[in-house]
């Protein structure tokens, strides 16, 4: 019987984490929203100012990620960026004031920041040498998974035994899924008498392929506005689905159920990209799920008491979903120079939540500005998606990267011979 390589198990390690820190923090935390506006009386603004806060600590703490691993284990920094979560859900749970939000916001931003795929994206660099995409996809798809069934969950939990007793209880299964990715991490294959999974067809005469010349001052001025824009449509955007929906006159039960679909199409699109991005070229896959992701995000201005529309609108949107995550650590390993794997991922992974950040706000402003609804700030994610997948085909356009080149320069993430430069 063949067995399982370790490097899977570390796989599931980190989803575990990132189901904590990304999932349940983020993704799931949408369906809080309209609660916290009739609960605790807070305004549409208020309520986005707190995923502001959450948003700007995740993008300072990722600053510190470099840092932060160069010193710490892998396994120990993930299991206290997940430690950290469940302490910021167990805060919202006691929290009575907006100030008590926010500093909950903050400590669950820092968790999120330590936590995202940045550290996931370079362990897989140490176990994976074949198939680190395919890893990637199935670490952040399972982020998708805290929205399939556990918001129709917390909407009965909240209904049940009120907004602050279901944040503490979500706390307590963060800490316990936290554990248990701390029991499956490991730091290096080499300290487990280990090989990367994939060396073995390496020695046997599959040539790694070569990175790039690496970005150009000018691939920035493009880059850092997409990049920006990327983290709107995203973060952003999907945190305020709920009270889009609600605002359109959905009930909460059909927001649940909307969102728990979604996690359905998040989790497919991470994965289904990762697949893709093993068989074609990464230009044609920013088209077959960007495209997607527009189409959704203008169904999504359009809905207005069809269920049908709404379901698809909301497929297609988190079904897209997987450029922001998978699709920034293949766009990092195509046009990042051999050795800059990591450093791109990490400025990649910043300037995509400085977007989130400055733009976090936005919704509740425009909704407060236009009479509560929230259709101007999804026409305005839906302009970010069409302006980020123009902006990503011209750079591999601009660098003259043709098909074939585009999908050997993808492996430059997939060198075997050195360990990340954290």
């Amino acid at each position: 019987m063949k067995h399982i390589h370790y490097g899977w198990l570390v796989c599931l390690g980190c989803a575990l984490i990132l189901f904590c820190t990304s999932g349940l923090a983020v993704n799931a935390f949408t369906i809080y929203q309209p609660c916290m506006l009739s609960e605790n009386g807070f305004t549409n603004t208020q309520a986005s100012a707190i995923v502001t806060v959450r948003s700007l600590t995740g993008f300072l703490s990722m600053f510190l990620t470099g840092v932060f691993y160069k010193r710490i284990s892998f396994r120990t920094g993930l299991t206290f960026s997940g430690a950290m979560t469940a302490a910021g859900f167990a805060l919202f749970g006691v929290a009575r004031s907006f100030s008590a939000y926010c500093l909950a916001a903050a400590i669950v931003g820092c968790g999120y920041g330590l936590g995202t795929m940045i550290p996931a994206a370079m362990l897989m660099e140490r176990w994976f040498l074949q198939k680190r995409t395919l890893a990637i996809g199935l670490c952040s798809s399972v982020t998708g998974l805290s929205t399939l069934g556990i918001p129709t969950l917390l909407v009965r939990l909240i209904g049940r035994f009120g907004l602050g007793t279901t944040f503490c209880i979500e706390a307590a299964v963060m800490a316990a899924v936290t554990l248990a990715g701390f029991l499956l991490l490991r730091d290096d294959p080499g300290r487990m008498g280990l090989r990367p999974y994939g060396s073995r067809e390496q020695e046997e005469g599959s040539r790694p392929a070569r990175g790039t010349a690496g970005l150009r001052k000018q691939d920035w001025i493009v880059l850092v506005p997409m990049l920006l824009l990327l983290g709107a449509m995203t973060n952003s955007g999907y945190c305020h689905l709920s009270v889009l929906m609600t605002s359109k006159g959905f009930s909460m039960e059909v927001a649940a159920m909307a969102i728990c679909v979604s996690g359905i199409a998040l989790m497919a699109g991470k994965c289904l990209f990762g697949l893709a991005c093993d068989r074609m070229p990464v230009p044609r896959c920013n088209l077959l799920f960007g495209v997607p992701c527009i189409a959704g995000l203008a169904m999504l201005c359009l809905v207005d008491s069809s269920r049908i529309l709404l379901l698809c609108g909301v497929v297609l949107y988190s079904t897209g979903l997987a450029l922001t995550t998978v699709g920034l650590t293949a766009w990092a390993g195509d046009w990042s120079a051999p050795g800059q794997y990591d450093k791109t991922t990490r400025r990649f992974q910043t300037g995509y939540a400085a977007g989130g950040m400055m733009f976090s706000c936005l919704p509740g402003f425009l909704a407060d500005s236009f009479g509560g609804s929230y259709v101007p700030a999804y026409l305005f994610f839906c302009a970010c998606a069409v302006i980020v997948l123009a902006a990503a085909q011209a750079l591999y356009a601009r660098q003259g990267r043709s098909p074939a080149s585009a999908a050997s320069g993808r492996g430059c993430s997939l060198r075997g011979d050195a360990m990340p430069t954290v």
